[in-house]
C-alpha cells in the first residue's frame, strides 16, 4: 500500500506566491513597454546611448519574459 502525506498550503505561502507572481507580471509588462519604446527610438538617440539600430531591434524583438 502506498501512503502519501497530505500537502497543505498555508495562507502565508499562498500570499507570498501570489505576490511573487504579481511582481513577475509587473516586471514583464515594464520590460515589454521598454522594448517597444526602444524600437521606436530615433537614430540620434540610439547613437547617444551607444546602440545601433540593429542592436535596438534585436533587443526589442525579445519576448517579454526574456531578460
Amino acid at each position: 500500500m502506498l501512503r502519501t502525506l497530505p500537502i497543505t498550503i498555508s495562507s502565508i505561502d499562498l500570499a507570498r506566491t501570489l505576490m511573487k507572481l504579481a511582481g513577475m507580471i509587473c516586471h514583464s509588462q515594464v520590460r515589454a513597454a521598454q522594448r517597444y519604446r526602444l524600437a521606436e527610438t530615433d537614430q540620434r538617440a540610439l547613437e547617444d546611448i551607444g546602440l545601433s539600430r540593429g542592436q535596438a531591434l534585436a533587443e526589442a524583438r525579445k519576448p517579454f519574459w526574456s531578460r
